[in-house]
């Protein structure tokens, strides 16, 4: 049983639906709609770790640089185009994958299938695009430009967001009737650099999710001086590369709130983060939620009971502003 977990696992990561022996197998468990949260999160976790990822894609940007990109899900109906969070002391190690929202976000797609296949007229499911963020994991091509350190600041990584998402918007062809925009959202940097994209260019952004978003503003002195000590460390280890890119990512910040609010972004915007989690102030969660027309907070007393509710959370959210199966 556990092989055809496994080559379950790695089928739905790439078609957005389980196969029938996986279906027939599971039924004689308990169905995933009926298990805890906390249980569906962890089997999806389980299952993903022992399939093997499917080959990604790379997506060209304008400097050369390229980014690792690949689908979870239906994303042919809609797509939350999602960016993962910062590795301080080893960017290399931190990919779509690694970073722990992969689970939250793989268990999200996944208890959203209206059917084991499409229904015509059914309620649109949704899938994610993920992929690696320049400077970490596989990307390639940025290293000659390693001394432009603003590359790494996330109003920059802002611009390689919206380009992930123009490129799947053109992958499904001109014939679909689509609606403009896009969805976009992440965890930690990957949450601070949707809010950019957001800011930077309204119109391109249909919704946004933003999941444990980093220290900003006056709160984010202590954060730059750790992560300017990693860099350094980085550095005297030889690795010159990484040293920017956690360099460049120490000098970031958020949008203020004065531009936030002048802006009035009126797309839906859900944010989540937990009270536990020192990273990921939810003092920021709540000032940004005050200058946000259209932000739902949601604040969890820990990170546990965050991991738990999200793919729960993320789904209502989607259904109550894009019509998305439950």
């Amino acid at each position: 049983f556990g092989s055809s977990m496994a080559s379950g696992a790695l089928h739905f990561l790439r078609f957005g639906r389980r196969p029938a022996a996986l279906v027939a197998a599971s039924s004689t468990l308990r169905p995933r709609a009926l298990l805890p949260p906390a249980l569906r999160l962890r089997a999806f976790a389980d299952m993903a770790s022992s399939a093997a990822a499917p080959a990604p894609k790379d997506i060209l940007l304008l400097d050369g640089t390229r980014l690792p990109c690949e689908s979870l899900g239906r994303t042919q109906d809609l797509a939350l185009i999602w960016g993962h969070g910062l590795g301080p002391s080893a960017p290399r190690a931190m990919t779509r994958r690694t970073c722990e929202s992969f689970a939250m976000i793989g268990a999200a797609v996944g208890g959203c299938e209206p059917a084991e296949d499409p229904i015509e007229g059914a309620e649109t499911s949704f899938g994610a695009v993920l992929y690696d963020a320049r400077g970490h994991g596989a990307s390639a091509g940025w290293e000659r430009h390693r001394d432009c350190i603003e590359q790494f600041h996330w109003r920059s990584l802002a611009v390689d967001m919206l380009a992930v998402a123009s490129d799947h918007q053109r992958s499904l062809g001109a014939e679909r009737e689509r609606q403009p925009g896009a969805l976009i959202g992440g965890y930690s940097m990957g949450a601070s650099t949707a809010l950019w994209a957001a800011y930077l260019c309204p119109s391109a952004v249909r919704g946004l999710v933003l999941l444990c978003v980093t220290t900003g503003w006056e709160i984010r002195a202590g954060r730059r001086g750790n992560l300017l000590a990693s860099a350094k460390a980085l550095e005297e280890a030889s690795d010159p590369d990484s040293a920017s890119v956690v360099r460049g990512a120490a000098f970031a910040d958020l949008p203020t709130e004065e531009q936030l609010k002048a802006a009035n972004l009126k797309m839906p915007i859900l944010l989540m983060c937990a009270r536990d989690d020192g990273t990921h102030p939810a003092a920021i969660v709540e000032r940004l939620a005050a200058v946000l027309p259209s932000g739902q907070a949601v604040i969890t007393d820990t990170s546990e009971e965050l991991r738990s509710r999200f793919p729960g959370e993320l789904r209502g959210w989607m259904r109550t502003h894009f019509g998305i199966a439950a």
